[in-house]
């Protein structure tokens, strides 16, 4: 397989704007469901407004990742599959974290390693 084909990169930049959107729209979910909740047990218990400031510093802690890790591997993936050399670099770091994220991510972390440190055959 001939990794050094621009069509690799594309791929992983596909790749990275579905798993952000996905993730951006799961911690959307989360905040919704978790003011849902919390709306209904203040409804219910009136002590529990005295620690519902710590719930709103979750909220913005978790908010606060999403926007630090997902939106950049967003514009990264939109560079990627616009086949942006700016990007590559990025998409390489990116993919090395991706490994963590066991299992897809870590398929996708092997992938983008192998396709960003291909060297072109003479």
């Amino acid at each position: 397989m001939d990794f050094t084909d621009p069509s690799h990169k594309k791929i992983i930049g596909i790749i990275y704007i579905i798993f952000s959107a996905l993730g951006l729209m799961i911690v959307g979910f989360y905040d919704v469901l978790m003011s849902f909740i919390f709306g209904l047990a203040e409804a219910n218990d009136p002590d529990f407004a005295e620690v519902s400031p710590m719930f709103d510093i979750i909220g913005a802690f978790v908010w606060g990742i999403a926007i630090l890790f997902l939106l950049p591997r967003l514009i990264i993936g939109i560079g990627l599959a616009m086949q942006q050399k700016w990007a590559d670099i990025p998409g390489l770091v990116f993919g090395i974290i991706s490994l963590l994220n066991f299992p897809l991510g870590t398929l996708l972390g092997v992938y983008a390693i192998a396709v960003f440190t291909a060297k072109k055959k003479e």
